[in-house]
């Protein structure tokens, strides 16, 4: 079966477990938790979870918990993370924060925190030490996430950033999820510490290779497609890959105009053409595509200690799906 029908029969799954939490809730503030779960979205870490499971006891379905409360923390991550972006599009729709304002949005994404853990907690299959490695799985991911905004967010501040900072900062805003992911799925699994351990590194480093891939799409990919604003990024002045490169590769004269433009706080359409030319110019779009496939393959090194199966092969085929996607 193709990736994305077993991706698609995984996210029903989920899609299932979540609509049960939010079946019978009346107060408003439970239809403001649920407004991103129920705008799609492709579920990626929950298939993760239950995937590595199923790769190491093929009991997938034990995973459902664990990946509904990974969902939820993503979903949690995403509502904060649009109000300090200013984003205005999510998933195709308005962010959550244009939508019923900053406050309640936070106040939203606080109570899908909390119900992340409480769905955790309510797991019949997974108790005793397993549940309290998972929990630190789940926590700690949250706190780095929470590390790599705070770097994220001081970026805006300066230029005056290297390559292995920038990484290092996707590493915990991105990667760290995916990580709690197939660490997560492996313990579930029954895998053993070097085995996780693998499993993390696969993750890490796919998740690496998402960011930048990600970064790639918000200057190249379609809006519709997407589902967020196409070039969003410049327009926030945010310090991608392609920018660290672009102005490591620039003459002085256009350095100082890729600057001005991020520094700027609204660009016109035509500047956010220029800066993309200037992107070009300076090989900063190949070079990102690049760095991103070459952490893929190395992403796919991680596996080889799987035996061979079909579980195997959907891990591969995660890798290669976030670096061809095209949203």
């Amino acid at each position: 079966m193709p990736l994305m029908e077993e991706l698609n029969e995984r996210k029903k799954k989920i899609d299932r477990e979540i609509s049960k939490i939010f079946k019978n809730e009346e107060h408003p503030l439970w239809d403001h938790m649920a407004y991103y779960p129920r705008a799609g979205g492709k579920k990626l870490r929950p298939f993760l979870v239950m995937i590595t499971t199923g790769a190491f006891s093929g009991e997938e379905d034990k995973a459902l918990p664990y990946g509904v409360a990974l969902e939820l923390v993503h979903n949690f991550t995403l509502i904060h993370d649009d109000i300090m972006d200013k984003d205005e599009k999510r998933r195709g729709k308005e962010t959550l924060y244009q939508k019923i304002g900053e406050a309640q949005a936070i106040n939203a994404g606080d109570g899908l925190f909390a119900l992340a853990f409480n769905e955790l907690s309510r797991s019949s299959d997974i108790c005793g030490e397993k549940l309290r490695e998972l929990l630190n799985e789940l926590s700690t991911s949250v706190i780095k996430v929470a590390e790599g905004q705070h770097e994220d967010i001081s970026f805006e501040s300066t230029f005056d950033i290297s390559e292995e900072e920038f990484i290092g900062m996707i590493e915990k805003k991105t990667s760290y999820l995916f990580r709690a992911a197939t660490r997560g799925g492996a313990i579930i699994g029954g895998a053993n510490e070097k085995q996780i351990d693998e499993m993390g590194e696969y993750a890490r480093k796919m998740g690496i290779a998402f960011q930048i891939q990600d970064d790639y799409l918000d200057l190249i990919g379609d809006e519709e497609k997407i589902g967020k604003d196409s070039g969003s990024d410049i327009r926030e002045g945010k310090r991608t890959l392609l920018v660290i490169k672009a102005l490591s590769e620039l003459s002085s004269e256009k350095e100082e105009r890729l600057k001005k433009i991020l520094r700027k706080e609204e660009n016109t359409p035509e500047e956010i053409d220029e800066a993309i030319d200037l992107f070009q110019e300076a090989g900063s779009i190949d070079y990102s595509k690049d760095l991103a496939e070459k952490y893929a393959e190395e992403a796919k090194s991680h596996l080889h200690s799987l035996p061979n199966s079909e579980y195997k092969n959907l891990l591969e085929e995660v890798v290669e799906f976030m670096i061809s996607r095209s949203r």
